[in-house]
């Protein structure tokens, strides 16, 4: 039984057996005092639960702005790698041509060439080759005759199958 059934069973016990009024009266008062404190409890506790909900939403954004900047970084040192990774496959730095052509081959070089990343393999093995030979190119052909005077065909292989879609 909880405190105030037990109090409300007192009560009713003097009442019945006919107490003075003032025990009647003593005994109201501390029911009405326990109803008060146990109200004000259940208020701390409801306040508590609050600020303890509040403090882990709290916790739980921090955490996930944490992971997006991790994500974040995760992604840019991936692509790094694989970027590096496509270098040492070619044996070619491919950076050389992302200054004119774009970092994903997406720009016409100088604002003249065909844009490289929408060529197919075997176009841009033609492109390679006519260039090194002289025999492919406008206006930047000289460029990319120094630009590719070394490569052998499995460079030229290699290269056009990175770049290619």
């Amino acid at each position: 039984m909880n405190k105030i059934t037990v109090l409300s069973v007192i009560v009713a016990s003097l009442l019945l057996l006919g107490c003075g009024e003032e025990a009647t009266k003593e005994v109201s008062a501390s029911v009405a005092t326990e109803k008060a404190v146990e109200s004000a409890t259940t208020e701390t506790v409801a306040e508590k639960a609050t600020k303890a909900v509040d403090a882990v939403k709290e916790v739980a954004t921090e955490v996930v702005e944490s992971t997006k900047e991790v994500a974040s970084a995760v992604a840019e040192k991936t692509a790094e790698v694989v970027t590096e990774a496509k270098e040492a496959v070619t044996g070619v730095d491919l950076k050389a041509c992302a200054a004119c052509h774009g970092a994903d081959f997406e720009k016409k070089a100088m604002g003249v060439s065909k844009i490289v990343k929408d060529m197919s393999k075997e176009d841009i093995i033609t492109a390679i080759k006519g260039y090194k030979d002289g025999s492919y190119g406008g206006n930047m052909k000289a460029l990319m005759k120094g630009q590719v005077a070394s490569f052998d065909d499995a460079k030229i292989e290699a290269v056009a199958g990175q770049i290619a879609k």
